[in-house]
Protein backbone atom coordinates (compact mmCIF):
# COMPACT_ATOMS: atom_id res chain seq x y z
CA UNK A 1 0.00 0.00 0.00
CA UNK A 2 2.67 2.58 0.70
CA UNK A 3 4.39 2.24 -2.73
CA UNK A 4 1.54 2.57 -4.21
CA UNK A 5 0.95 5.80 -2.22
CA UNK A 6 4.30 7.09 -3.35
CA UNK A 7 3.88 6.27 -6.85
CA UNK A 8 0.83 8.43 -6.66
CA UNK A 9 2.62 11.12 -5.20
CA UNK A 10 5.37 11.00 -8.45
CA UNK A 11 2.71 10.91 -10.47
CA UNK A 12 1.27 14.07 -8.83
CA UNK A 13 4.75 16.02 -8.56
CA UNK A 14 5.21 15.55 -12.21
CA UNK A 15 1.94 17.39 -12.88
CA UNK A 16 2.91 19.85 -10.65
CA UNK A 17 6.23 20.40 -12.20
CA UNK A 18 4.53 21.18 -15.76
CA UNK A 19 1.95 23.17 -14.34
CA UNK A 20 4.48 25.78 -12.89
CA UNK A 21 7.37 25.30 -15.85
CA UNK A 22 6.18 24.19 -19.84
CA UNK A 23 2.80 22.74 -19.24
CA UNK A 24 2.70 22.05 -23.64
CA UNK A 25 5.93 20.21 -23.08
CA UNK A 26 4.63 17.85 -20.28
CA UNK A 27 1.23 17.03 -22.30
CA UNK A 28 2.42 13.77 -23.48
CA UNK A 29 4.38 12.49 -20.10
CA UNK A 30 1.13 13.47 -17.96
CA UNK A 31 -0.83 11.14 -20.44
CA UNK A 32 1.74 8.46 -19.96
CA UNK A 33 1.53 8.84 -16.24
CA UNK A 34 -1.67 9.31 -15.30
CA UNK A 35 -3.96 5.87 -14.41
CA UNK A 36 -7.08 6.66 -14.11
CA UNK A 37 -7.49 7.17 -10.46
CA UNK A 38 -7.37 11.08 -10.73
CA UNK A 39 -11.15 12.78 -9.72
CA UNK A 40 -12.30 15.75 -11.33
CA UNK A 41 -9.68 18.11 -8.98
CA UNK A 42 -6.99 16.45 -10.90
CA UNK A 43 -5.78 14.90 -7.28
CA UNK A 44 -5.17 10.92 -7.40
CA UNK A 45 -6.67 9.60 -4.28
CA UNK A 46 -5.05 8.96 -0.53
CA UNK A 47 -5.36 5.37 -0.63
CA UNK A 48 -3.85 5.08 2.62
CA UNK A 49 -7.01 7.38 3.67
CA UNK A 50 -9.80 7.61 1.62
CA UNK A 51 -12.70 10.42 2.18
CA UNK A 52 -14.78 10.58 4.09
CA UNK A 53 -18.58 9.46 2.90
CA UNK A 54 -19.87 12.49 0.93
CA UNK A 55 -16.83 14.21 0.95
CA UNK A 56 -14.83 15.28 -2.47
CA UNK A 57 -11.49 16.21 -2.69
CA UNK A 58 -11.32 20.10 -3.92
CA UNK A 59 -7.21 20.74 -3.31
CA UNK A 60 -4.23 18.86 -2.74
CA UNK A 61 -0.36 19.47 -2.40
CA UNK A 62 2.58 17.29 -2.33
CA UNK A 63 6.25 17.87 -1.52
CA UNK A 64 9.48 15.75 -0.86
CA UNK A 65 11.02 17.57 2.27
CA UNK A 66 7.75 19.21 3.95
CA UNK A 67 7.84 20.33 7.94
CA UNK A 68 4.46 19.73 9.91
CA UNK A 69 3.50 20.37 13.34
CA UNK A 70 1.14 18.03 15.27
CA UNK A 71 -0.79 18.53 18.21
CA UNK A 72 -0.10 15.91 21.14
CA UNK A 73 -1.67 14.93 24.30
CA UNK A 74 -0.79 17.76 27.25
CA UNK A 75 1.81 16.40 29.26
CA UNK A 76 1.81 14.94 33.16
CA UNK A 77 1.51 19.05 34.28
CA UNK A 78 -1.14 19.89 31.14
CA UNK A 79 1.37 21.25 29.32
CA UNK A 80 0.56 21.21 25.95
CA UNK A 81 3.29 19.44 23.37
CA UNK A 82 3.79 18.44 19.92
CA UNK A 83 5.06 17.20 17.74
CA UNK A 84 7.37 18.30 14.27
CA UNK A 85 7.56 16.15 11.49
CA UNK A 86 9.20 16.54 8.31
CA UNK A 87 9.61 13.76 5.41
CA UNK A 88 7.46 12.96 2.30
CA UNK A 89 4.30 15.06 2.22
CA UNK A 90 1.07 14.61 0.86
CA UNK A 91 -2.06 17.29 1.75
CA UNK A 92 -6.00 16.98 0.58
CA UNK A 93 -8.33 19.60 1.06
CA UNK A 94 -12.27 17.66 1.05
CA UNK A 95 -15.42 19.39 0.55
CA UNK A 96 -18.09 17.65 2.79
CA UNK A 97 -21.39 17.91 1.13
CA UNK A 98 -24.47 17.51 3.47
CA UNK A 99 -25.44 18.92 7.19
CA UNK A 100 -25.08 14.96 8.66
CA UNK A 101 -22.28 14.44 6.94
CA UNK A 102 -20.82 17.34 8.54
CA UNK A 103 -22.26 16.95 11.61
CA UNK A 104 -20.21 13.60 12.37
CA UNK A 105 -17.26 14.31 10.34
CA UNK A 106 -14.60 14.50 13.36
CA UNK A 107 -16.89 11.19 14.62
CA UNK A 108 -16.52 9.10 11.49
CA UNK A 109 -12.88 10.27 10.81
CA UNK A 110 -12.19 8.76 14.38
CA UNK A 111 -13.39 5.29 13.38
CA UNK A 112 -12.00 5.88 10.01
CA UNK A 113 -8.41 6.53 10.91
CA UNK A 114 -8.41 2.80 13.22
CA UNK A 115 -9.88 1.15 10.30
CA UNK A 116 -7.07 2.50 8.31
CA UNK A 117 -4.24 1.02 10.91
CA UNK A 118 -3.48 4.31 12.33
CA UNK A 119 -3.40 4.91 16.15
CA UNK A 120 -4.75 8.12 17.42
CA UNK A 121 -2.66 10.40 18.81
CA UNK A 122 -3.88 13.31 20.30
CA UNK A 123 -7.78 14.55 19.74
CA UNK A 124 -9.66 17.97 19.69
CA UNK A 125 -13.14 17.45 18.98
CA UNK A 126 -14.53 18.77 16.59
CA UNK A 127 -11.56 20.55 14.92
CA UNK A 128 -8.36 18.26 14.88
CA UNK A 129 -7.19 14.82 15.58
CA UNK A 130 -2.86 13.67 15.16
CA UNK A 131 -2.80 10.13 13.91
CA UNK A 132 -0.11 7.59 13.50
CA UNK A 133 0.91 4.29 11.15
CA UNK A 134 4.21 3.47 11.77
CA UNK A 135 6.45 6.23 9.74
CA UNK A 136 3.33 7.77 8.50
CA UNK A 137 2.15 10.77 10.66
CA UNK A 138 -1.56 12.19 9.66
CA UNK A 139 -3.12 15.53 10.98
CA UNK A 140 -6.29 16.02 10.30
CA UNK A 141 -8.17 19.79 10.80
CA UNK A 142 -12.14 19.71 10.39
CA UNK A 143 -14.02 22.62 10.04
CA UNK A 144 -17.52 22.93 8.51
CA UNK A 145 -18.07 22.21 5.41
CA UNK A 146 -14.84 21.13 4.78
CA UNK A 147 -11.50 19.04 5.67
CA UNK A 148 -8.04 18.96 5.10
CA UNK A 149 -5.86 15.76 5.80
CA UNK A 150 -1.63 16.20 5.78
CA UNK A 151 0.49 13.08 5.80
CA UNK A 152 4.25 12.82 6.53
CA UNK A 153 6.36 10.13 5.91
CA UNK A 154 9.05 10.28 8.14
CA UNK A 155 12.58 9.37 6.65
CA UNK A 156 15.01 6.43 8.43
CA UNK A 157 16.25 7.69 11.78
CA UNK A 158 20.13 8.08 11.46
CA UNK A 159 21.52 6.75 14.40
CA UNK A 160 25.06 5.31 15.36
CA UNK A 161 25.79 2.73 18.14
CA UNK A 162 28.51 2.29 19.73
CA UNK A 163 31.16 -0.22 17.88
CA UNK A 164 34.20 0.22 19.19
CA UNK A 165 36.21 0.35 23.10
CA UNK A 166 36.84 3.93 22.43
CA UNK A 167 33.20 4.56 21.58
CA UNK A 168 32.31 3.36 24.95
CA UNK A 169 34.71 5.41 26.92
CA UNK A 170 33.49 8.59 25.23
CA UNK A 171 29.70 7.68 25.77
CA UNK A 172 30.10 6.70 29.43
CA UNK A 173 32.50 9.84 29.77
CA UNK A 174 29.73 11.96 28.91
CA UNK A 175 26.80 10.05 29.61
CA UNK A 176 27.36 7.58 32.40
CA UNK A 177 25.76 4.99 29.97
CA UNK A 178 26.17 3.41 26.88
CA UNK A 179 23.48 1.92 24.91
CA UNK A 180 24.85 -1.44 23.41
CA UNK A 181 23.50 -2.70 20.32
CA UNK A 182 24.65 -6.09 18.43
CA UNK A 183 24.75 -8.86 20.83
CA UNK A 184 22.97 -12.04 19.26
CA UNK A 185 21.71 -14.17 22.05
CA UNK A 186 20.53 -18.07 22.60
CA UNK A 187 17.37 -19.40 21.50
CA UNK A 188 16.27 -19.41 25.15
CA UNK A 189 18.06 -16.15 25.81
CA UNK A 190 20.27 -17.90 28.78
CA UNK A 191 23.46 -17.18 27.17
CA UNK A 192 25.28 -15.21 24.14
CA UNK A 193 26.18 -16.55 20.94
CA UNK A 194 30.14 -15.05 21.11
CA UNK A 195 31.03 -15.26 17.52
CA UNK A 196 27.97 -13.06 16.44
CA UNK A 197 28.62 -10.69 19.09
CA UNK A 198 31.89 -9.11 18.53
CA UNK A 199 30.94 -5.96 20.84
CA UNK A 200 31.25 -8.12 23.94
CA UNK A 201 34.91 -8.16 23.42
CA UNK A 202 35.02 -4.09 22.79
CA UNK A 203 32.98 -3.70 26.19
CA UNK A 204 35.54 -6.55 27.54
CA UNK A 205 38.27 -3.83 26.36
CA UNK A 206 36.75 -0.98 27.82
CA UNK A 207 36.26 -2.66 31.46
CA UNK A 208 39.77 -3.73 31.03
CA UNK A 209 41.19 -0.48 30.81
CA UNK A 210 39.31 1.06 33.17
CA UNK A 211 39.56 -1.14 35.97
CA UNK A 212 37.85 1.17 38.77
CA UNK A 213 34.78 1.31 36.78
CA UNK A 214 31.53 -0.95 37.74
CA UNK A 215 28.77 -1.50 35.19
CA UNK A 216 25.00 -2.22 35.34
CA UNK A 217 23.97 -4.48 32.82
CA UNK A 218 20.54 -3.28 31.90
CA UNK A 219 18.84 -5.21 29.23
CA UNK A 220 15.71 -3.61 27.40
CA UNK A 221 12.95 -5.14 25.23
CA UNK A 222 9.27 -4.11 23.56
CA UNK A 223 7.72 -6.91 21.41
CA UNK A 224 4.30 -5.96 20.01
CA UNK A 225 3.36 -9.24 20.45
CA UNK A 226 3.58 -10.21 23.72
CA UNK A 227 2.73 -9.59 26.89
CA UNK A 228 5.20 -7.01 28.80
CA UNK A 229 5.79 -9.75 31.88
CA UNK A 230 6.92 -11.96 28.42
CA UNK A 231 9.65 -9.19 28.03
CA UNK A 232 10.07 -9.09 31.72
CA UNK A 233 11.69 -12.29 31.95
CA UNK A 234 13.78 -11.72 28.56
CA UNK A 235 15.31 -9.41 30.13
CA UNK A 236 16.38 -10.64 32.71
CA UNK A 237 17.66 -13.71 31.09
CA UNK A 238 19.84 -11.48 28.68
CA UNK A 239 20.90 -9.49 31.57
CA UNK A 240 22.24 -12.21 33.62
CA UNK A 241 23.93 -14.09 30.27
CA UNK A 242 26.05 -10.91 29.15
CA UNK A 243 26.98 -10.58 32.58
CA UNK A 244 27.95 -14.18 33.32
CA UNK A 245 30.16 -13.58 29.91
CA UNK A 246 31.84 -10.99 30.93
CA UNK A 247 32.47 -12.89 34.75
CA UNK A 248 33.26 -15.84 32.14
CA UNK A 249 36.18 -14.00 30.60
CA UNK A 250 38.05 -12.44 33.31
CA UNK A 251 36.08 -9.27 35.03
CA UNK A 252 35.31 -9.14 38.92
CA UNK A 253 31.76 -10.09 39.29
CA UNK A 254 31.64 -7.15 41.80
CA UNK A 255 32.01 -4.63 38.96
CA UNK A 256 28.97 -6.30 37.15
CA UNK A 257 25.33 -5.98 38.13
CA UNK A 258 22.71 -7.30 35.68
CA UNK A 259 19.34 -5.51 36.05
CA UNK A 260 16.36 -6.12 33.85
CA UNK A 261 14.46 -3.29 31.83
CA UNK A 262 11.65 -4.71 30.08
CA UNK A 263 9.74 -2.45 28.45
CA UNK A 264 10.14 0.62 31.17
CA UNK A 265 12.87 2.46 29.56
CA UNK A 266 12.73 3.07 26.18
CA UNK A 267 14.51 6.10 24.07
CA UNK A 268 11.79 6.28 21.48
CA UNK A 269 8.52 5.26 20.25
CA UNK A 270 7.05 1.36 19.69
CA UNK A 271 5.11 2.16 16.52
CA UNK A 272 7.55 1.30 13.74
CA UNK A 273 10.22 -1.89 13.26
CA UNK A 274 13.14 0.74 13.48
CA UNK A 275 11.67 2.52 16.90
CA UNK A 276 10.70 -1.25 18.28
CA UNK A 277 14.70 -2.75 17.00
CA UNK A 278 16.07 0.57 19.12
CA UNK A 279 14.75 -0.03 21.96
CA UNK A 280 15.78 -3.70 22.24
CA UNK A 281 19.26 -3.39 23.45
CA UNK A 282 22.16 -3.67 26.31
CA UNK A 283 22.73 -0.73 28.53
CA UNK A 284 26.11 -0.09 30.20
CA UNK A 285 25.41 2.02 33.20
CA UNK A 286 28.07 3.51 34.87
CA UNK A 287 27.65 2.18 38.81
CA UNK A 288 27.70 4.44 41.96
CA UNK A 289 29.43 1.47 43.37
Amino acid sequence: MTRRFFRLCLSFTTALACVLTRPAACVAQQADQTDGNQDASGCPPLTILWPLPGATVVSCQHGDSVGVTLPLKPDAQGYAQEKRVRGAYEFREYQIVGKSQQDFAFDNMMRELPMAGFRIKFSSKPSTITARKEDIWALINISGESYNVSLVKEPPEVWASAKTAADISREMQAHNRVDIYGIQFSRDDRSVLEKESQILFEILKYLERNNDIAVIVESDKFTPERPPETDSEITRERANAVTDWLIGHGVARSRVQPRPGGRSNPITENESPGEIQRNERIVLIKSAT
